[in-house]
């Protein structure tokens, strides 16, 4: 866990931060009044640091969990129009949510400074894709950033304040989870004296209201902004050239690379012992058209280093063409599009162009390379109440004659997509947040497959609910269940609208799940706890199944909190306590290892029994209540 309190100190003084910690730190000296955001990996970090309750109360802002990014961006950079500086952050795919408002906010143009951070995932670490939302900017005409340290990310985005309020544009810093992560010295700096949290609105409404004869003002009009925008790439010294001195000198070898691919780049030409100029873009859009046309007139072969797409390489492709020049200029065709970027990848690149023979099999680093580590796939964590809940209707579906290898379960983004896994397999599609529902619309119609999909609470918040409308609207049968563990935990445990507390820990009103889809007129609504009482909850299951089966649209809520949260704030979760097997009583059925799957629970060869590991089980005590024998005791109370 990140010490997000680092990031308060004195100006001068250092710090060991995160990225996104440092990111943070640099938003609070830019004197930021509104930040906003929903969590996602790997853009989290930065807005836990910014609701730490220490931090907020140094130095006084407004910051929030929303309920999902494109409200996060509306309100941030409706702050922004009010005269606030304002931030938010999203990770690569959360920016899609947001799309909408970010192509309208450029036309519109900003008052105070508006800067978001766009956190990409190469290598699909935490994501569903590897997109590359440098063309976004593109796309939408943003000004764009890319830090390659902590240390440059903290001042870069104190310097996107700057620009913006220069230009009157978003300013997007996009980051890859590399940069985000990665930990490095930071030297704090100064905090402004007083900030700004309460602004007034002018109104302004052929900028504001983008009708389309306002849009067509405006659109003339961001053009204008992005030339000025290019005026500053080509004079910023985020731009530099770096001479990497070396005895390999074949040809006039020069480097452009933005974000973590400088580093690599630098080290790269470092270890081949090959002299290289390296143009490093940190204002990476606009780009400095001037600056790469003088760059590459002095050198023989050019090597673009990024990651993921060749969105750099496209453009200075076509400037070099327009401008004339004949050198080669390699990319894509010589550093895979595929995942992320590492020095060995770029070492083969240089030593390919360079005509030199390369191996990234050196012996003797061989020899010093630790054993292969065994492969961990993920799990749901001891006493995690998905577990249950997937337990609980697999079994239900089994009673009620409807075999689950023949029903489709549309998932989630969460961590119960982990029901993907064996024995449950109960995870047959997923595209993106909320859409567990959405294609549950369509598989209810295209297929006469029974169809139940799963989602957590904050995604249901997030992007369940339209979808659930649209069954109701276009009365497609449908069984949906919410798997409600009152947090966001797979992000950080961030709170959401089931949580009762805001993102600084303020009590706030539940939001329940159950009394919206009893508004928008879902047939069929219950509730249960499948940790509190399985069976129980199974019963209610079979019910619900046969009202599905009779055409209701049903919608169930299975109510649990989170168990690693839980041990957190009231030092227990389910029932409490420590549980232990009764060898002689037991029959090795088999349920609590190999049905229930509970990784706390273990097979003893010699005795040919199952154990269960005290220092790993968490005393929810499902275990106890599937027992068919009841040889699973408790042996104290806890809780």
């Amino acid at each position: 866990m990140f010490n997000m309190a680092s990031i308060l100190g004195e100006p001068g003084e250092k710090r060991f931060l995160l990225g996104n910690e440092a990111i943070a730190r640099g938003l609070i000296e830019a004197g930021i009044g509104f930040a906003a955001a929903y969590p996602g990996t790997p853009s989290s970090e930065i807005i836990d640091t910014l609701l730490q309750a220490k931090v907020i109360a140094k130095f006084k802002y407004y910051a929030e969990i929303s309920t999902n990014e494109k409200v996060a961006y509306e309100a941030a950079f409706s702050a922004c129009l009010a005269g606030i500086r304002s931030f938010t952050a999203a990770k690569h795919v959360g920016i899609n949510v947001a799309a909408d408002a970010v192509a309208t906010s450029a036309y519109i143009g900003t008052n105070a400074g508006f800067v978001f951070v766009s956190a990409d995932d190469p290598n699909c670490w935490s994501s569903q894709n590897e997109q590359d939302n440098r063309w976004y900017a593109r796309l939408f005409g943003l000004v764009m950033l890319e830090p390659s340290t902590p240390s440059e990310a903290k001042e870069m985005a104190k310097t996107a304040y700057e620009i913006s309020e220069k230009v009157k544009l978003p300013v997007m810093i996009r980051t890859t989870t590399r940069v985000s992560h990665m930990r490095g010295v930071v030297e704090l700096g100064e905090i402004p004296s007083s900030i700004r949290t309460i602004g007034k609105f002018e109104r302004n409404i052929s900028r504001y209201v983008v009708v389309p004869a306002n849009a067509r003002r405006n659109h003339k009009s961001l053009l204008e902004r992005l030339k000025k925008a290019e005026n500053i790439a080509e004079e910023t010294r985020l731009n530099f050239v770096r001479s990497v001195d070396g005895s390999i000198r074949k040809k006039k070898l020069g480097i452009i690379a933005s974000g973590v691919g400088y580093l690599y780049a630098v080290e790269a030409a470092e270890k081949l012992g090959v002299h290289a100029e390296v143009l490093k873009l940190g204002f990476s859009y606009p780009l400095p058209k001037q600056k790469i046309i003088e760059f590459l007139s002095n050198i023989d072969v050019a090597l673009v280093v990024e990651e993921v797409d060749p969105v750099m390489e496209k453009d200075i492709k076509a400037m070099a063409y327009d401008a004339g020049l004949k050198i080669p200029i390699h990319g894509k065709d010589l550093i895979p599009r595929l995942y992320e970027l590492s020095v060995t990848k770029v070492e083969k690149a240089i030593a390919k162009i360079l005509g030199m023979p390369y191996s990234d099999s050196n012996p003797s680093e061989t020899q010093m390379r630790p054993p292969e580590i065994p492969a961990r796939p993920p799990v749901l964590c001891p006493g995690c109440p998905h577990r249950a809940s997937y337990y609980a209707i697999k079994t239900a579906l089994i009673r009620e004659k409807i075999k689950p290898e023949e029903t489709i379960f549309p998932t989630d983004i969460g961590c119960y997509t982990l029901g993907i896994n064996p024995p449950f397999n109960m995870g047959d599609l997923l595209l993106c947040m909320g859409s567990s529902i959405g294609t549950s619309n369509g598989l209810a119609r295209a297929t006469d497959q029974p169809v139940i999909a799963f989602i957590g609470d904050s995604t249901f918040y997030h992007a369940g609910i339209p979808a659930l409308i649209n069954a109701v609207f276009n009365q497609h049968k449908i069984f949906v269940v919410v798997l409600d563990n009152s947090i966001t935990a797979m992000t950080g445990f961030q709170p959401n609208p089931s949580t009762g507390l805001t993102g600084i820990r303020e009590k706030t009103k539940i939001v329940p799940i159950e009394n919206i889809a009893r508004a928008i007129g879902i047939d069929y609504v219950d509730v249960i706890d499948p940790v509190a009482d399985i069976n129980k909850a199974i019963n209610r299951l079979q019910e619900a199944i046969r009202q599905y089966k009779n055409g209701k649209k049903v919608l169930i809520v299975s109510r649990s909190p989170c168990a690693l949260y839980s041990l957190r704030t009231r030092g227990y979760t389910g029932k409490g306590g420590r549980y232990r097997i009764n060898t002689e009583q037991c029959i090795n059925c088999g349920i609590c290892y190999k049905q229930f799957n509970c990784p706390a629970i273990l097979f003893d060869q010699e005795i040919g029994k199952p154990y269960i590991r005290p220092d790993i089980c968490t005393g929810c005590g499902v275990c106890m209540d599937l027992c068919p024998v009841k040889a699973i005791k408790r042996v104290d109370k806890g809780g």
